[in-house]
């Protein structure tokens, strides 16, 4: 199982919870990927927030949880997106 990029950063715990579509499809990509639920929503809310345009800087904390829910959201959105175009061999 990849555990994807090792990196010198400590990891903190977030919790959210997620109706049963949003989960069906982080569940989806993580076996495509072959990785951890954990590695697969740290992926897809890094993808999310990358688009959003955070660079790993301070996020405001009245902007926090609706803004980790959307970059998850959109995060997902984007890779399946991608996934879909390169099964379909769009691109």
């Amino acid at each position: 199982m990849d555990t994807g990029e090792l990196t010198d950063m400590a990891r903190e715990r977030v919790q959210t919870r997620a109706d049963a579509d949003t989960v069906a499809e982080i569940e989806k990509y993580q076996e495509e990927k072959n990785i951890s639920e954990s590695e697969a929503v740290r992926r897809l809310l890094r993808a999310g927030l990358d688009v959003k345009g955070y660079d790993g800087g301070e996020v405001a904390v009245a902007d926090t949880a609706l803004s980790v829910r959307n970059a998850l959201l959109l995060g997902i959105v984007l890779l399946l997106t991608a996934s879909l175009i390169t099964e379909l061999g769009v691109i």
